[in-house]
């Protein structure tokens, strides 16, 4: 059985790739061959409050990114809002169920390459149950 933080990440990738976004796994600092707009899953945090052999219950976060162009703000806006809303209604893993607790999200310009660049960071917080 795959870890929950696994499972998870898989949800999400899959997600952003069924909404038909460029989905990465990978730190894209250093890929100049990326088009934008693209989505990074990235961190994922894993608290476990109980281990009881096969029963994992706690908290688990993940970190998403989001860069697109500033020129196109319109669209950058709504790839943010579509993958959060499906992750809002993520509710069931292969082996876990979930409950939302929290989301925030935020979006800043990207002044680390020479293009105009948003870049959007949605960070959400499920309990394993």
């Amino acid at each position: 059985m795959q870890s929950p933080d696994i499972q998870l990440f898989n949800a999400i990738y899959k997600a952003s790739m069924d909404l038909g976004y460029t989905t990465i796994d990978y730190s894209p600092v250093n890929d100049d061959s990326l088009d934008y707009p693209f989505v990074f899953v990235a961190e994922t945090d894993n608290e476990d409050s109980i281990n009881n052999k096969d029963v994992i219950i706690g908290n688990i976060t993940q970190i998403v990114h989001v860069w697109g162009y500033a020129t196109d703000r319109a669209a950058f806006s709504d790839m943010v809002h579509q993958l959060k809303q499906q992750m809002r209604r993520l509710s069931r893993l292969p082996n876990y169920r979930l409950k939302l607790e929290n989301m925030n999200s935020n979006s800043m310009y990207d002044n680390t390459t020479t293009d105009n660049l948003l870049h959007g960071i949605i960070d959400v917080e499920y309990k394993l149950m």
